[in-house]
């Protein structure tokens, strides 16, 4: 009985460790960790979870440095950010690659909070990998990442903002934002988040507006504050975030049809080895760079503007509303430039 409960006592300090967030990104106070840790199926009171913490600061040197905000109640905990913390047997050379990697690529498609709590583990990666000739090699000359299209770098969300909204979705409660929209008119409203959705490299919120009975789509960058409520969130009944996406607020409207295309001048080639769809079927193949396939889709207005894109090199065959599309906007196009500049 003992050493069982030796092992959960264990096993539930590693959990608040896990859950620690980065000194200097915020704090997190024993009852919410008390929440967390009974939501993730532990039978534990708010004093137990104390007494944890401060086991836990008292030996740092095994865990990491713990700090206790005690200025105002309920008083605030964090660890150092250079702790090792779930790392402590050490990364292997995979794992390092992945962190680098990760670290040098995918900061565009992560938001700055989670980049600054994955900042040990980038450290402990550049460390393992410092003097390993192959790994710098690798990272230096042989891996890139190309842009598909000319689109700039959104603006960066707050880190402050980006951790109320983390914490507001996590823990189901709403949020008092200042908001700037596309006009810069500011506003300030209490919502409940729902969800969080990337497109492009941008990063929106979802939102449902109590006061107007609403659902909103806010960029994340135009969110100037954020404070999270005590109150729980609220949410219509039945949504799903993805009938919402799908219904249109994103411009990811459109329905799902079985088109067949035909390129010219090999700028098709590409879809060989990424297919439009996993039902994609090549009807025909030649070496002079024609290439002719069927593929269900979802002919959404990004999917049309994607086939714009290629111009004359690109022929619909069907469905016949797609073909009619793409003519009369061509024609439409061609109409634009047959006029004298700026007529």
């Amino acid at each position: 009985m003992t050493a069982n409960l030796d092992a959960q006592t264990f096993l539930r300090r590693i959990e608040i460790l896990q859950r620690l967030p980065a000194r200097g990104t915020a704090l997190v106070s024993a009852r919410t960790l008390t929440e967390q840790l009974q939501g993730a199926g532990y039978a534990v009171e708010k004093r137990t979870v104390e007494r944890d913490l401060d086991f836990l600061r008292d030996h740092g040197q095994w865990f990491g440095t713990l700090h206790c905000d005690d200025r105002s109640k309920p008083y605030g905990w964090s660890i150092e950010r250079s702790s090792a913390r779930r790392a402590q047997m050490g990364l292997t050379v995979d794992e390092a690659l992945a962190f680098a990697w990760l670290e040098r690529f995918g900061r565009q498609l992560l938001p700055q909070a989670m980049l600054q709590g994955l900042a040990p583990f980038f450290r402990e990666a550049g460390s393992r990998l410092e003097h390993d000739q192959r790994a710098q090699s690798w990272l230096r000359d042989k891996v890139r990442i190309i842009a598909a299209r000319p689109v700039a770098l959104p603006a960066a969300p707050d880190p402050a903002v980006t951790r109320a909204v983390s914490r507001a979705l996590f823990e189901d409660l709403q949020l008092q934002i200042h908001y700037r929209n596309a006009q810069h008119a500011s506003s300030q409203m209490t919502m409940s988040p729902l969800a969080l959705v990337s497109r492009d490299l941008n990063l929106y919120l979802v939102a449902w507006i109590p006061r107007f009975s609403n659902l909103r789509v806010l960029h994340m960058s135009r969110i100037q504050a954020a404070k999270v409520q005590e109150a729980p969130c609220e949410r219509p009944v039945d949504f799903d975030i993805d009938a919402y996406i799908a219904s249109g607020p994103f411009h990811l409207g459109g329905t799902e049809a079985r088109v067949h295309l035909r390129f010219f001048d090999h700028v098709g080639h590409a879809l060989l080895d990424a297919p439009l769809a996993p039902d994609q079927i090549v009807l025909g193949q030649d070496d002079d760079g024609r290439l002719e396939i069927q593929a269900t889709v979802r002919v959404s207005p990004p999917f049309k503007a994607w086939l714009l894109g290629y111009g004359a090199s690109v022929e619909v065959v069907a469905p016949d509303d797609l073909r009619e599309h793409v003519r009369a906007t061509l024609r439409a196009a061609a109409g634009r430039y047959g006029k004298a500049r700026g007529a």
